[in-house]
């Protein structure tokens, strides 16, 4: 004990200081630094789950983005085949559309013709009628006023100016 008191250290001072020190260490310890370091400790838990979750969202991110890019490839090629269809389907209906139009058009030309044909047939029978009609006259009259060759010139101009 001669080192304590010749470095003037009260050995019995030193020892309830100790003591004291261990004390307050304790209570530092057990009340300040344990619960610091559970609310530390939780604390980097929270952010390396955050990391972790931001990540975890990235990651998924990445995978719908990609997702919707499939999806919109898959779409534009179905709007393309559907459009392709319908032009296809419209270029057919109208083709079909034409050719039943020309088959009209030459049907009616056909039944115009042949109306045509038919009405002319009966204007050729009428006007024979009407010349029958005419020599059957003018052979009548002929025969009534036969009398001289003057008068045979006059009753063919006669006629004739009835026919045009």
């Amino acid at each position: 004990m001669d080192v304590l008191s010749t470095l003037g250290i009260n050995w019995k001072l030193f020892l309830a200081q100790l003591v004291n020190f261990s004390i307050v260490l304790f209570i530092f310890w057990k009340w300040v630094v344990k619960p610091l370091g559970a609310t530390l400790t939780k604390r980097t838990e929270k952010i390396e789950q955050g990391l972790k979750n931001a990540e975890f969202t990235e990651l998924e991110k990445k995978k719908f983005e990609e997702w919707k890019q499939q999806e919109m490839k898959k779409v534009r090629g179905e709007a393309d085949h559907i459009l392709r269809t319908t032009t296809d389907t419209a270029n057919k209906i109208k083709q079909d559309t034409i050719v039943d139009a020309q088959k009209q058009a030459v049907k009616i030309l056909e039944q115009s013709k042949s109306s045509i044909e038919s009405e002319k047939a009966q204007m050729i029978r009428e006007v024979k009628q009407e010349i029958a009609t005419l020599v059957v006259a003018a052979s009548e009259k002929i025969l009534r006023g036969k009398l001289d060759s003057k008068k045979d010139h006059e009753l063919i101009n006669e006629s004739m100016k009835g026919i045009k």
